[in-house]
């Protein structure tokens, strides 16, 4: 696991450098959640590694290991947004320094991130030309994070340009050992031997003022034995505990480094190492009142050592000199250690007492980012919600088609499509003239709205478009724009958003289910004529006691549609075919459904609708033209849409796909919720309309084999 701050340093790096739209192309791909991570949060440690090699995909140029440098760089400069820079910079006065305090600076980071697994960073050997550094890790991967750390640290902080190669690779299956030989000046080397000033002489110091300074001290003999111990260490264990001449493994093990201990290894690692160990054995019992106040007296718990390894050519031994590693006073109090007990001229104590209060003000800064994740996933998931809302929204007052290039950031009003056929349906009351004068304004109101409400909820059932509704109840819907899909030659997306989520929510209100006999346009329109004026019988006048009274035609050919406005948009439809459908509904007689004979050339032939001529009809502007009646709908119509939708659907695909391959079979379809209902119509009526819809849909959608008005 890594904390969310080297992800976070992942995602400002590819923002700032290959831009926003990037860093989202990756979160898509990778399915993140978020498009960031909390800087306190812990993630898979792969995360890193996926995003290098994504990236790699997404531009198409470079190779992971390169993205991998790149983010370690990366972290570098978004770790000095957090003030840690400073930490850096008082690392050492030249890289050489910083080299040697690297595994300290990350021991250091223990408080801001307790949970942190830090790698471990030893320098063997050095000349004037630069040093070999040891990186050991139980992360996979890393290597090249590592080396654009170094070098950005190097640059940013020593003003230093270095290189790095991998001198070796000793990894095992445990853990990741990678030796770099790191090259840049190192010309302290030959200043190290003038460092050193002449002495004063001074009398040797005795065992016992050594202990009194170092309390916590361990001396090891060559075979990593116990030759003495402070008392400070000795009182946390039983008074009877043999602890002299036996082996430091028996007593403590030894957490970090994961080294053995023997003498040449612990003296290799000891210059620049933090060693931190723990007790193996029990300790003493603490008995004191407070601890037995605080519930902390038979707490089962471990003394923790940390310091580093110094060799004392003098005694030819290795003196041990630590601290007890303590965060909280129950701590402290249940390995039986007090404030008198640790260095007061070290700092320990007061870095005890104030990591302590870090822990608690971190502690409550993690419950607060807690508190605002918690929020901010609300906060999405209602925002998700109202775009949801906004995009059905687009798509109840713009076709499909429109609303799909709006989000993808077309200019509303540089849209201009030109239709070469549809068609148009008017429907409004003849009686609404009494209804404004004879009612009151909030029953008018009600009357109109249920009117238009009627008229909708019979259009929903069609593939559909509802241009507007007008203050005379008079209610407009059109047929034929729908099946346009979007151009596939658009102008360049200024939107920040891909337009897939658009897609995908479109598909949701595909016509397919709402079209599921393939009828064309006219079609659609005339079986939505015949819902509309059967839905219209139930709506009421409040004035005669009677359904209101439905005048309805339509009309078939071109037009130009486009968006106007530029504070509330429309989409509107303008053409000689709007004003034609007006006055073919206004000529028409109440109750009956009146077309043109441009829509009668679409019916024609229908299996599905009846039609019967009406005779000459005189039009406004067009003079005398022939028009007709739609009758009603055939038995076949009927029938069909009884049927269930998706099976027709299927019907439809699988004759459609069998008139294009001849040398396919027919599909046959069995729906287990509809069994009750299909054993009614299996021996008759049911079989006799499928073996119908399967001769005559090629014939639906135009019984003329092209467009009619192709010739215009």
């Amino acid at each position: 696991m890594i904390y969310g701050i080297l992800l976070e340093s992942c995602r400002d790096g590819v923002c700032e450098t290959y831009g926003p739209a990037t860093w989202k192309r990756i979160v898509q791909d990778l399915n993140f959640e978020h498009e960031s991570f909390t800087t306190l949060g812990r993630y898979e440690a792969n995360i890193i590694e996926r995003v290098a090699e994504c990236l790699a995909e997404v531009l198409h140029e470079g190779t992971p290991d390169l993205y991998m440098q790149f983010f370690g760089e990366c972290f570098v400069r978004f770790f000095t947004n957090y003030g840690y820079d400073k930490i850096l910079r008082v690392a050492g006065r030249h890289f050489r320094d910083f080299l040697l305090s690297i595994d300290q600076l990350h021991d250091s980071n223990r408080f801001s991130f307790p949970k942190m697994k830090s790698p471990l960073f030893h320098v063997t050997d050095e000349d004037e030309n630069g040093a070999v550094l040891h990186y050991k890790s139980k992360r996979r991967g890393f290597q090249r994070y590592i080396i654009g750390q170094l070098k950005e640290c190097a640059a940013r902080f020593f003003k230093e340009e270095i290189s790095i190669r991998i001198q070796d690779d000793v990894s095992s299956n445990e853990y990741t050992h990678i030796v770099f030989r790191v090259d840049f000046h190192n010309y302290q080397m030959k200043t190290i031997g003038k460092r050193f000033i002449q002495n004063p002489t001074l009398p040797d110091v005795t065992s016992a003022t050594f202990f009194k300074v170092f309390p916590f001290a361990i001396i090891l003999d060559p075979q990593m034995r116990i030759f003495h111990i402070g008392d400070s260490v000795k009182n946390v264990f039983p008074p009877k505990t043999q602890l002299i001449g036996r082996h430091l493994d028996d007593v403590f093990c030894l957490l970090r480094p994961d080294i053995l201990l023997e003498w040449n290894r612990v003296l290799s690692y000891g210059r620049h190492i933090v060693f931190v160990i723990e007790s193996r054995i029990a300790l003493q019992p603490a008995s004191s009142i407070i601890v037995k106040q605080l519930g902390t007296a038979h707490a089962t718990s471990h003394l923790r050592l940390k310091g580093q390894m110094k060799l004392i050519s003098a005694w030819n031994m290795i003196a041990f000199l630590c601290h007890p590693e303590l965060t909280t006073a129950e701590e402290m109090l249940s390995v039986g250690l007090f404030l008198h007990d640790i260095n007061f001229y070290d700092g320990s104590s007061e870095i005890l007492i104030a990591g302590m209060q870090h822990a608690r003000t971190l502690q409550a800064a993690i419950d607060k980012q807690q508190a605002w994740i918690t929020k901010l996933q609300g906060s999405k998931h209602e925002l998700m919600e109202w775009r949801r809302k906004g995009k059905r929204l687009l798509y109840n007052i713009m076709p499909r088609h429109i609303a799909q290039m709006l989000q993808e950031g077309v200019l509303a009003n540089s849209i201009c499509e030109s239709h070469k056929l549809i068609t148009v349906l008017f429907a409004y009351s003849i009686d609404f003239k009494d209804v404004v004068q004879k009612l009151a304004p909030q029953q008018i109101v009600e009357s109109i709205n249920a009117i238009v409400n009627a008229f909708d909820q019979c259009s929903e059932h069609f593939d559909v478009f509802k241009v507007e509704t007008k203050a005379d109840s008079s209610y407009m819907v059109v047929s034929g724009i729908q099946d346009r899909g979007p151009t596939n030659q658009r102008r360049a997306s200024t939107a920040s958003g891909s337009s897939i989520t658009s897609v995908a929510f479109s598909e949701e209100l595909n016509g397919d289910l709402k079209n599921p006999l393939g009828l064309n346009q006219a079609e659609v329109i005339a079986g939505l004529a015949l819902e509309m004026l059967a839905s219209s019988k139930k709506v009421i006048n409040p004035v005669t006691g009677q359904p209101f009274r439905l005048k309805t035609g339509f009309h078939s050919g071109s037009a130009v549609g486009g968006i106007v406005g530029a504070k509330n948009v429309q989409y509107c439809l303008f053409g000689d075919t709007v004003n034609t459908a007006s006055r073919i509904t206004t000529t028409g007689e109440p109750g009956r459904i009146h077309i043109s004979d441009t829509a009668y050339l679409l019916l024609k032939g229908s299996p599905y609708f009846e039609v019967e001529n009406k005779g000459p009809t005189e039009l406004k502007g067009k003079g005398i033209v022939e028009t007709y009646w739609l009758v009603g709908p055939k038995s076949t119509y009927t029938t069909a849409i009884e049927l269930d939708p998706l099976l027709l659907v299927e019907e439809r695909h699988s004759v459609s796909g069998h008139s294009h391959h001849h040398h396919g079979s027919p599909r046959h379809h069995h729906t287990g919720s509809h069994d009750s209902h299909n054993r009614n119509v299996a021996d008759g009526r049911g079989s006799q309309a499928s073996q119908r819809l399967s001769t005559t849909i090629n014939k639906a959608s135009h019984p003329t084999g092209g467009c009619p008005f192709s010739g215009h």
